[in-house]
């Protein structure tokens, strides 16, 4: 048998061969680690804006939940200024009923109607919110500082409700006393 001899530059040749290889290789291995190392890059970047924006949606969510928490009391007060106008019948009556017995005024009779009555106008233009009026008869005389705690009882209520006009002459002889024309009240319904 024959050995095969290898020579010199043929080694040198067949290992220059082999650097380029390996050297091309590694550029090419370079090239493609670079490339997946930016696109990794901008997906991490992504994900962190991402995060950022989702931080502060959820600050602002969470901020918005405090204020509504906080205007809690002014929502409920808001939601009671109207009355229904299935309620108003007996809700007002029975208002109006409380304010007189702790004022020490006495309601001699009611009057329910949908209409102002003549001379009287609607103040309230709104869509959804209606008028409703209530006459009532006080029992006469009355002690003046009483009288104006009820209408004051009035003016303040939940549900609101407002004196249209008000009629009063005073008792002759009577320091305190005054005697009062039937009152009209506007109650404001939905």
């Amino acid at each position: 048998m024959k050995k095969s001899k290898t020579k010199a530059t043929t080694l040198r040749t067949f290992l220059s061969v082999f650097i380029i290889i390996i050297i091309g290789l590694s550029v090419i291995g370079f090239y493609y680690t670079q490339d997946w190392l930016n696109k990794l890059a901008v997906e991490i970047g992504r994900t962190v804006s991402d995060s950022t924006a989702g931080n502060s949606n959820t600050q602002a969510f969470k901020n918005l939940q405090d204020d509504i928490a906080k205007n809690q009391v002014s929502a409920k007060k808001a939601n009671n200024i109207i009355t229904s106008s299935q309620n108003y019948q007996s809700q007002v009556p029975q208002d109006l009923n409380k304010y007189a017995s702790s004022t020490g005024v006495s309601i001699v009779s009611y009057n329910l109607t949908q209409s102002a009555t003549a001379g009287v106008q609607s103040s309230v233009s709104i869509n959804g919110v209606q008028s409703s009026f209530i006459t009532i008869t006080l029992g006469s005389p009355v002690q003046f500082t009483n009288l104006m705690q009820f209408l004051k009882a009035i003016e303040s209520n939940l549900p609101k409700m407002q004196l249209t006009g008000i009629n009063i002459s005073s008792v002759p002889g009577s320091d305190n006393t005054v005697t009062i024309e039937p009152l009209t009240i506007e109650v404001y319904t939905q």
